[in-house]
């Protein structure tokens, strides 16, 4: 049991001496965290203000890239469905009609973003009526709608929109 007194012993008597050295760091930390705080909000800001320009002109970038490759796409993804549907003896035509249907789709929406309109392959690949919208499209008040002036949100069938 002397030997378990003594541990405990050695115990209590770090604890005394930790125990003001640990509100001394406290009271030096304090101050510091506020200071470390406020440099990485200012940080922050300053990051925010640069990435924001440059992330739009990125979206931008990569819309313009995505449409303008939009026409390549449908094109070689015909081609590759020709293919496959001869490789695999007209087996899974109905599969691959889908996904060739699914990446012209994909094609038509790219391009029209780019280009501000509706393609003719839009609507064929989805067999719907689309409309482009030149003016900016206002609902009636009451209807619950809202004004919009991107013409890739004005489009759609009739039971889209709202009466």
């Amino acid at each position: 049991m002397a030997l378990f007194d003594k541990v405990k012993g050695l115990f209590d008597h770090a604890k005394d001496k930790a125990a003001p050295l640990a509100e001394q760091a406290k009271e030096k930390a304090g101050p510091l965290a506020k200071e470390a705080l406020q440099k990485a909000q200012e940080v922050s800001g300053q990051v925010r203000e640069k990435a924001g320009p440059l992330a739009a002109e990125a979206k931008d970038k990569a819309s313009e890239l995505a449409g303008r490759a939009a026409p390549a796409v449908a094109s070689g993804v015909d081609r590759a469905a020709e293919s496959l549907d001869k490789a695999t003896g007209g087996r899974f035509t109905e599969k691959i009609d889908t996904v060739q249907e699914k990446v012209h789709e994909a094609a038509a929406k790219a391009a029209a973003t780019e280009t501000g309109t509706v393609p003719e392959t839009a609507t064929a690949a989805t067999d719907t009526a689309a409309v482009t919208v030149t003016e900016p499209v206002v609902d009636l008040p009451g209807a619950g709608g809202t004004t919009t002036e991107n013409p890739s949100d004005a489009t759609g069938t009739a039971e889209d929109r709202p009466t």
